[in-house]
């Protein structure tokens, strides 16, 4: 299942995962992060339909951090400008509800992909100890590890929007548990010949959102744009595509809140942080994604 926050780049590592023959998407999150919660959802149902998923349900999770205010990073939700409004609703249990249950029918088998503040895993987790265990695989796009934030010089944007649940989250008992970083995403990465080859087809979504990402990348004046959460969605269906450094890690709570770094508490569990990634293969498979939406 899919934990998202409702941003371009989870539309797009949704689309790649429905696309996947090998894939069997059981239940979509939704939680606050680049939109709210209940947008997120929504446009987690659009990307799910414009990649021919009009089955699997996305349940609204969290609507607030843990312990501190919210922020949202894109409140006037741009991927709803672009991808319109979905044709069903979103589903009537709760993301941590679903996420558990679906824990408990595919006891050991359930892997989990994170793309947004970890609010709902971590109340999975606090709910029902239980659920990390049952838990195959979590992959987690988040954190800077030994590269600057990007929402702050010290915090990538899902790890600084909830700290308290992301610190919950790298404690918890999870068997398989792999953080992505900006150390990796921001070597994935289209330009804009790319993007512009694409956004010529404006009719479709894969059009639509070329055009948003071309937008941003002209904005900013970089010559391409990273593709984080699609990153995260290709290895965890192969983790063998990146190389990783293997620590007990925690998120600071206090002084630069966000930052993830090596646990001192040396009882916490391992986490495979993704130092290295091969990108290529990521390309590949979001091209040939993109070209049948």
């Amino acid at each position: 299942m899919v934990d998202q926050d409702g941003g371009v780049d989870d539309a797009l590592a949704l689309m790649l995962l429905a696309r996947e023959p090998l894939v069997k998407l059981h239940g979509v999150g939704a939680v606050h992060g680049n939109v709210d919660a209940y947008a997120a959802a929504r446009n987690g149902i659009r990307a799910l339909e414009f990649a021919g998923d009009h089955a699997t349900p996305v349940a609204v999770g969290a609507a607030q951090p843990l312990a501190q205010p919210r922020h949202l990073s894109h409140p006037g939700d741009p991927l709803a400008a672009i991808a319109g409004k979905p044709e069903r609703k979103p589903a009537g249990d709760g993301a941590v509800e679903q996420m558990l249950r679906l824990s408990h029918e595919h006891d050991g088998e359930l892997c989990v992909l994170a793309l947004g503040p970890l609010t709902n895993i971590a109340l999975a987790v606090e709910a029902d100890p239980g659920f990390a265990r049952r838990v195959r695989r979590l992959v987690v796009m988040g954190g800077a590890y030994r590269v600057k934030g990007n929402v702050r010089e010290y915090a990538e944007a899902n790890i600084w929007h909830d700290p308290e649940a992301a610190d919950v989250v790298l404690s918890a008992a999870f068997a398989d548990r792999i953080l992505v970083p900006l150390d990796v995403t921001r070597n994935a990465t289209v330009t804009r010949m790319w993007l512009r080859w694409l956004a010529k087809d404006a009719d479709r979504l894969r059009g639509r959102i070329a055009g948003r990402l071309l937008e941003f990348s002209v904005a900013t004046g970089l010559p391409s744009r990273p593709l984080h959460d699609p990153l995260a969605a290709v290895i965890l269906l192969d983790p063998s595509l990146a190389t990783y450094h293997h620590r007990s890690m925690a998120v600071a709570l206090r002084e630069r809140r966000g930052t993830i770094s090596s646990a001192t508490d040396t009882g916490r569990p391992v986490t495979a942080v993704a130092v290295t990634a091969d990108t290529s293969t990521l390309l590949q498979s979001l091209f040939r994604t993109l070209i049948r939406s």
